[in-house]
């Protein structure tokens, strides 16, 4: 039984209360709390009596794959109460969790080869987000889905872990010469240098800071010095503290205006398999990283939509910031509505622009957009 097959895609009318709660179909409800971090016995209560309505379990399946959140929810529900979801159900979600189990495995023992001859070479390193992130926080690779592999490193080392990673049989995605390759990494739009296996089928994307500097100007120097030592498998690496990977991860869901549930699961488990998070430091980081709207944003949707607990302090904060409350909407017409382009264009430039809080950043933000009107206008690639 395919359920994954076959199926329209509903329209979701998200209308907001002043508290900010989205009035969602069955399907989308139900799939939400599924995937709540802490299963207590009310949630339970109210997975039984959504799955005992009429619901499209395709739209459902269909859903859970698009959001990324598959085998989290395989997993969740298989840990908590399977007995309140169809058997055809559960044996579909079972199949995609073992199917990206495997997968992400075997990408896995590709990262620990990578990162044990960066050690060899005396290469500093760390992977972001994919297994190490998974590893953290789930404390399984198999319960996220990742296609790639992030490595972060110095600037300095960059054309090192090149030649290591053509020693492996990978190659540069784009094809440049040294005087492009330099532009490349000069440029403000740039942040990674991606590399491929085609027989294997990995992507290796090799970070020298976390985005393009539009989006975050979040400096690597930041946090070389602040990172902990995590085990993977038979290595040791390194990874960013909680206090350090929340403010990151907002500015990553944010750069893609939270298109995916998976993003604001990771979030949501962070903080809940932390509970000695230190805020202050979270606070901190995002103040001199001039995120802290973007995390604000961030923490609140995971309140909203996993009833994570927050510290009455840090929840006052976020609600005094009234441009906030502009911003969620966009956000949950993006999850769960049917978007046309033209609006996914508007309510995209709209949302970076609120979510910035100074004007030169509003303003560079403004510049990249005319730049790449000016570009597509003229049918150039950007």
């Amino acid at each position: 039984m395919q359920l994954l097959a076959d199926s329209d895609p509903k329209k979701q009318k998200i209308n907001l209360s002043p508290d900010i709660s989205p009035n969602i179909s069955p399907e989308i409800e139900l799939l939400l709390y599924a995937l709540y971090p802490e299963m207590e016995d009310p949630i339970l209560q109210k997975i039984k009596v959504l799955a005992q309505k009429e619901i499209d379990w395709k739209f459902f399946l269909k859903t859970a794959y698009r959001h990324g959140v598959a085998p989290l929810l395989y997993s969740r529900i298989n840990n908590n109460c399977p007995e309140y979801i169809p058997e055809p159900v559960l044996r579909e979600i079972r199949s995609i969790f073992y199917a990206n189990a495997q997968h992400n495995l075997f990408i896995t023992g590709e990262l620990i080869k990578i990162l044990s001859l960066l050690q060899k070479q005396n290469i500093t390193a760390f992977p972001y987000k994919g297994p190490v992130l998974a590893n953290s926080i789930y404390g399984n690779v198999g319960m996220r889905r990742f296609c790639d592999l992030d490595i972060m490193v110095q600037p300095k080392d960059i054309f090192a872990v090149k030649e290591l990673l053509i020693s492996l049989g990978y190659q540069p995605k784009r094809k440049m010469d040294r005087v492009q390759e330099l532009a490349y990494l000069r440029s403000k739009n740039q942040h990674t240098y991606d590399f491929i296996d085609e027989p294997k089928k990995i992507l290796v994307e090799v970070h020298w800071r976390l985005g393009p500097k539009v989006f975050t100007d979040i400096k690597p120097d930041n946090f070389w010095n602040n990172l902990t030592p995590i085990t993977l498998s038979n290595i040791t690496t390194l990874t960013l503290p909680p206090e350090y990977y929340l403010p990151i991860l907002c500015v990553h869901g944010s750069r893609h205006i939270w298109t995916k549930l998976a993003w604001l699961c990771d979030i949501a488990t962070l903080i809940y398999t932390n509970p000695n998070l230190n805020w202050e430091r979270v606070i901190h980081n995002s103040e001199n990283w001039q995120c802290k709207r973007i995390l604000f944003v961030g923490i609140l949707l995971t309140k909203t939509l996993f009833e994570v607990n927050l510290p009455a302090e840090i929840y006052k904060q976020i609600k005094s910031d009234k441009i906030i409350e502009k911003i969620i909407p966009l956000v949950y017409a993006q999850l769960f509505d049917n978007v046309r382009t033209s609006e996914k264009f508007l309510g995209r430039t709209l949302y970076h622009l609120q979510t910035r809080e100074r004007l030169q950043d509003k303003l560079l933000y403004l510049q990249s957009f005319i730049n790449w009107f000016k570009t597509t206008r003229m049918g150039l690639s950007i």
